[in-house]
Order: C-alpha cells, then sequence, then structure tokens
C-alpha cells in the first residue's frame, strides 16, 4: 500500500455508465497532489470507487492510501484508491495554505 497527501477541490457531478450489460455511477473529484513541504506536486482527476469511500469524500485534505489492482475491463495494473484519512490542523504534515497555493509554479503558469 502506498499513501499520498492529496487536497480535495471539488466533487464532480457522478455520471452514468453503462459497459458489457452493467451499469453503474462513475464518481471523481478534482484533486492536488501535494508535496510534503505542502507544495503542489500535480493537479489532476482521482476516481471514487466503493460506496464507503464515495460517502466519506468531501472537500478537503486527505492522506490518501492506493493499492494496486488490475482493471477489469483492460487488464492494465493501476493505483486504486482504498482509503482516505482526513489531516487534521494538528497534524505534523503540513497543509497547504492559500499562500503556498498563490506562490506555486502551477499557480503563475
Amino acid at each position: 500500500m502506498h499513501t499520498s497527501i492529496l487536497q480535495v477541490l471539488k466533487l464532480n457531478e457522478p455520471r452514468a455508465w453503462n459497459m458489457d450489460g452493467r451499469s453503474g455511477m462513475s464518481h471523481s473529484a478534482e484533486c492536488l497532489l501535494l508535496n510534503d513541504d505542502g507544495t503542489v506536486d500535480q493537479v489532476g482527476v482521482l476516481k471514487i470507487r466503493g460506496e464507503d469511500l464515495i460517502a466519506k469524500t468531501k472537500v478537503g485534505i486527505y492522506t490518501a492510501s492506493f493499492a494496486m489492482r488490475a482493471n477489469p475491463s483492460s487488464r492494465v495494473i493501476e493505483a486504486v484508491l482504498t482509503d482516505l484519512t482526513p489531516l487534521a490542523p494538528s497534524n505534523p504534515a503540513p497543509i497547504l495554505s492559500q499562500q503556498k497555493l498563490a506562490a506555486s509554479p502551477a499557480a503563475k503558469a
């Protein structure tokens, strides 16, 4: 299992899918992947699978846990979110502030 610091900025609207006679809802969120010092490493979309994870995902900062799994349709092995643990303000891990966000290279681009 691997962990990363992740900031959820926005939950996207769920999208319905239908493939090979199966259907369901696809959930995702707009996120920042943070370095250990709280600066932005990457910006992207996180797929959220499983009703328990969908229910607990809100805008905020988390330690995200991932595991490697084979995608059932493509058989490609990929990282899959397995848990989100909210980071409390008292947590020693740096938390991205608006000042750090404004000073990041991504904000200047």
